[in-house]
């Protein structure tokens, strides 16, 4: 015995299974956050006078503080002895305050995290970089380029 289907009934079934295997294979994913648009790009370059947000001395080599400058949230990076690095404090996600933390910068209402050393969301469900901002140490203040 054969069943023959109509060639509207075999549209709507193939589509079906389309849309099935499509789910199927999104409920594979593991939750990282790797996104196109994750890719934080180079690191913008000093330009203009820039404000002083906090004294070298107050950010110890690995370390993390957060500044405000013109009523914005940043949050700051000191990579080695000449280098710092800054990030809005502002998530992503859903605009919460980024803290940093041991490791990485993390945002305490849905757990994204943040990487140091370029600000691309490492995990949660951010899935855009944070944004970047000049700094550098000049003298013996941390000054940001906004």
């Amino acid at each position: 015995m054969s069943i023959s289907l109509s060639p509207c009934r075999r549209a709507v079934l193939g589509s079906a299974v389309a849309a099935g295997a499509t789910l199927a294979l999104a409920a594979c994913g593991d939750g990282s956050s790797a996104a196109p648009n994750n890719n934080p790009g180079p690191v913008p370059e000093p330009s203009g006078a820039g404000v002083k947000v906090a004294a070298v001395a107050d950010l110890a080599i690995g370390g993390t503080l957060s500044v405000t400058a013109e009523a914005k949230n940043y949050l700051l990076y000191r990579e080695d002895e000449k280098t710092v690095l800054a990030y809005t404090a502002v998530c992503t996600h859903a605009g919460c305050q980024v803290q940093g933390e041991e490791k990485d910068f993390a945002c305490p209402c849905h757990g994204s995290r943040f990487d140091f050393t370029d600000g691309h969301a490492t995990g949660g469900p951010a899935r855009d970089a944070l944004a970047r901002f000049a700094a550098a140490i000049v003298g013996k203040d941390v000054v940001l380029y906004v």
